[in-house]
């Protein structure tokens, strides 16, 4: 059983919102949360940007990253990092004029593939050298339909809006798939009219896409878990684990960390956004669980289908939680 969870994410800058897109975040943290005593700590911290930045205001966060051969591959908005999980060593740095915005990054087949949401493709590099061996667009077009393959756009703060806003991949059937949060689907990167609806006419986004047992499990920003049947390609369970409680976490879900049958949960802290239609769930008799209205990871038993436990983050230490990462704490070489 897995006694510690790594939550990737970051805390906000004071003034971010007034700032303006993709300025939101000055500190990007890798934090890790002891399940038994709930003591949370900071392992990684990023304050400040470099040349793979821009200049002024960099968004700094680490967002939803995967562990392989006891090694932690973790994104930030424009670069991926390699540390050695004993000791938390950053050992490689891969970028590249096309990553921007990285959400997640996954190793699959021997490729590291990473979500470029800002310019809606997906990258597939080396995991050796870094380099790239081909960019697919999520939506089936030309992979520089509507961006300058000669541009950094490293360097923007933002390229919204987004086609498709690619934000998470997974494999199936022997393909990489991706969930795209603007067609609240996910999707064949092979083939793109390969989907799986995951549209409750809500305007929620979706994010993650998981495996629990033979089905996929999808999260949306309010908290609603979406559970998919792979082989038929649709939705056939919708679970609200906060159904018959009259309040939930205030804060936007995203991250996810599925052990048996406990799914671990993220909440960001609420901040300031222009995509108000996707919060209109706040208005259900929302509560803070502990002191405030910090990040948080809510743990439910898909037994019984209820939240048995939650885990806050203390004051300024994490705002928003991207991916959640089982750690032992006790890792070896």
């Amino acid at each position: 059983m897995t006694n510690k969870l790594l939550l990737s994410g970051g805390c906000l800058r004071p003034n971010g919102f007034e700032l303006g897109e993709g300025k939101y975040y000055q500190s990007a943290r890798l934090v890790e949360l002891d399940i038994k005593t709930k003591v949370c700590r900071i392992v990684i911290q990023q304050d400040e940007g470099g040349e793979h930045y821009p200049e002024e205001h960099p968004n700094l966060q680490f967002t939803n990253g995967c562990i392989v051969n006891k090694m932690l591959w973790l994104p930030t908005d424009t670069e991926i990092h390699l540390y050695r999980l004993s000791d938390f060593k950053l050992t490689n740095v891969i970028s590249h004029p096309c990553f921007h915005n990285i959400h997640s990054v996954n190793l699959i087949k021997g490729e590291l593939v990473v979500t470029s949401t800002g310019l809606d493709n997906v990258v597939f590099c080396d995991p050796e050298t870094g380099k790239i061996k081909r960019i697919v667009n999520t939506e089936g077009k030309e992979p520089w339909h509507r961006f300058d393959p000669n541009i950094d756009y490293r360097k923007y703060h933002s390229t919204r809006p987004h086609d498709s806003h690619p934000n998470f991949v997974f494999e199936l059937d022997d393909q990489v798939w991706v969930t795209r949060c603007t067609q609240e689907d996910a999707v064949n990167l092979s083939l793109v009219t390969d989907r799986i609806d995951i549209n409750l006419g809500n305007d929620k986004g979706v994010h993650d896409g998981l495996w629990w047992n033979d089905k996929l499990v999808f999260t949306q920003v309010d908290g609603v878990l979406l559970l998919c049947d792979p082989v038929k390609r649709e939705m056939i369970e919708i679970i609200d684990p906060f159904h018959n409680v009259t309040n939930r976490p205030m804060g936007w879900c995203r991250g996810l960390y599925i052990e048996d049958d406990m799914f671990y949960i993220g909440f960001s802290k609420l901040r300031k956004t222009s995509m108000k239609s996707r919060l209109k769930f706040l208005s259900q008799r929302n509560f803070k669980y502990a002191s405030g209205n910090n990040a948080l990871v809510v743990k439910v038993d898909m037994r019984s289908r209820k939240v048995v436990d939650t885990f806050e983050t203390p004051d300024g230490m994490l705002d928003a939680i991207y991916g959640i990462l089982p750690y032992d704490g006790l890792i070896n070489g």
